[in-house]
């Protein structure tokens, strides 16, 4: 019993505080600082990819510039790219953070209301990930 009694102190024990990260000012973060992962088992066909994956409140514009699409919205660019942990959204360096969040969760809501289990996952530009 006392190894049972070792894992469950384990479980209960206070984490260490260089372990608890404070969770960053974003405020003043623009689009060089930081791009969103969507994550989740994300199934869209060509017919309805230019309206989930765009704002509902904000007018956009879809451009397609050397074979590759992106969306304007205002002065301010999206771009996608399908990856393997999931779907990469990416802007201009000089969209605020609160625009582009404003963007994701529209984008977000659309996947939901379109019956997908999305995630967002914001991503520091200057931090290097593992996804699994």
């Amino acid at each position: 019993m006392k190894i049972f009694n070792f894992f469950k102190k384990k479980e209960n024990a206070i984490p260490n505080e260089a372990a608890i990260k404070p969770e960053p000012d974003k405020s003043r973060w623009l689009g060089k600082d930081f791009e969103f992962l969507i994550r989740g088992d994300i199934e869209l066909t060509a017919e309805n990819y230019d309206d989930i994956m765009t704002p509902n409140t904000m007018a956009w514009q879809k451009v397609i510039q050397d074979g590759y699409a992106y969306y304007k919205v205002g002065n301010d660019e999206i771009c996608y790219s399908w990856e393997m942990p999931g779907i990469q959204m990416t802007f201009n360096p000089e969209i605020t953070y609160l625009k582009a969040k404003q963007i994701a969760d529209e984008v977000m809501q659309n996947l939901i209301n379109a019956g997908q289990f999305p995630e967002l996952v914001t991503l520091q530009s200057d931090i290097l990930y593992r996804l699994d």
